[in-house]
């Protein structure tokens, strides 16, 4: 039985994760599915300091392919941890339950899959 509210879709790309509040280092990885109410992310094995933990409230970005009239977007999130999922050496999968949504201009270069720091991606409203 699906209980899911919307429907997924299933897309890869680039997006970063930071706790809100005060957590050092963020995360980097790819989307595997996201509809209007979640997001399914997959991180490489080892290459992130720390998870968050179910319940957290945290900000994801998703970066969207640049387009050449619009430039380069992002949508940004204000997102609630659902499941952590993934065994040692193995990708680990983060679930979300979006709170807030909204498409930003994206304004930094693009960082290094593991060396996302809190804030990496700022976007502008």
């Amino acid at each position: 039985m699906n209980r899911r509210e919307c429907p997924r879709m299933d897309v890869k790309l680039k997006c970063h994760v930071a706790l809100m509040k005060g957590w050092p280092q963020g995360l980097a990885g790819l989307t595997e599915n996201i509809s209007r109410s979640g997001i399914l992310m997959i991180c490489p094995p080892g290459g992130n300091a720390g998870q968050p933990k179910v319940g957290e409230m945290v900000t994801v970005e998703i970066e969207l392919p640049e387009n050449p009239v619009f430039g380069r977007k992002c949508i940004h999130c204000q997102a609630t941890v659902v499941r952590v999922g993934g065994h040692d050496g193995e990708p680990v999968q983060l679930a979300f339950s979006i709170n807030q949504m909204k498409f930003t201009e994206y304004m930094t270069s693009e960082p290094e899959l593991g060396e996302v720091e809190t804030g990496a991606g700022q976007s502008r409203a």
